[in-house]
């Protein structure tokens, strides 16, 4: 009896979730965009190490083969990402 209460404690497998991605087709190019904003954020945090981040905000620009972004409402010339 014993070995039933057990048998019935353990929690079900959990499933897998899919991976889930983005693509931007533009001009001949595939490009990622489910990667774009954590790239850029994890490039801002590593120059500007001491910054809190409240708000991130990426723009897509593909006819400029980029993404800019904005750190807690403001922009800087150097806030791009090449994609």
């Amino acid at each position: 009896m014993a070995e039933k209460a057990a048998a019935k404690a353990k929690p079900a497998a959990k499933k897998a979730e899919p991976t889930i991605k983005t693509i931007l087709q533009f001009d001949g190019k595939d490009i990622d965009v489910s990667t774009i904003a954590a790239d850029a954020l994890k490039t801002y945090k590593s120059v500007h190490k001491r910054k809190v981040v409240n708000e991130f905000v990426v723009y897509v620009k593909p006819e400029e083969n980029a993404a800019y972004y904005t750190v807690n409402g403001e922009g800087d010339d150097s806030f791009k990402v090449d994609l």
